[in-house]
């Protein structure tokens, strides 16, 4: 067997460790609506916003506190780099069906396709690279601002069309 070094983009962009990212999106979101889930279509701006560099520092540099619309609002302020979030989701979509598959494959995840949401169930991953903390922390972070405002406000913020 040959063994091959992996990019440290193969590294990041796998569905197994995408799949955590989406868990803990959806973790951050139960935490701040209790009760609520959800739409699956909202799993699909997480990777997109996470694992680009330069976005995922303005997520972590914003303030949970502040919400969705200062981060957009930073991140507005090149107008190319918001308009980018929509063509990334697009270029995205093979591996956030991916992760999500490899998600609910691990029990990480669980699909109401009659409603379009999805859970985030209990369970305890192993713990990761010190080098990744910052992406699993913004999933969760992204998850909470969802969870405050209606999804088509959320889409529209970010300028990407569900």
């Amino acid at each position: 067997m040959v063994e091959r070094e992996l990019s440290p983009v193969a590294l990041v962009q796998n569905p197994a460790f995408c799949s955590l990212l989406l868990w803990n999106f959806g973790r951050g979101y139960q935490s701040e609506d209790v009760g609520g889930l959800p739409i699956l279509t909202s799993f699909f701006l997480t990777l997109p916003l996470v694992l680009h560099g330069p976005t995922m520092r303005l997520i972590r540099s914003t303030n949970q506190s502040s919400g969705l619309a200062k981060f957009v609002a930073k991140l507005g302020e090149e107008r190319e780099r918001l308009f980018a979030v929509h063509d990334r989701a697009l270029a995205m979509r093979g591996l956030t069906l991916e992760s999500l598959g490899a998600g609910v494959s691990g029990k990480l995840l669980k699909i109401d396709y009659d409603a379009g949401v999805v859970r985030s169930n209990e369970a305890k991953p192993p713990p990761l690279p010190e080098r990744l903390k910052y992406h699993v922390a913004s999933a969760e972070k992204l998850g909470r601002w969802f969870a405050r405002l209606p999804a088509s406000q959320v889409f529209s913020l970010l300028q990407v069309r569900p």
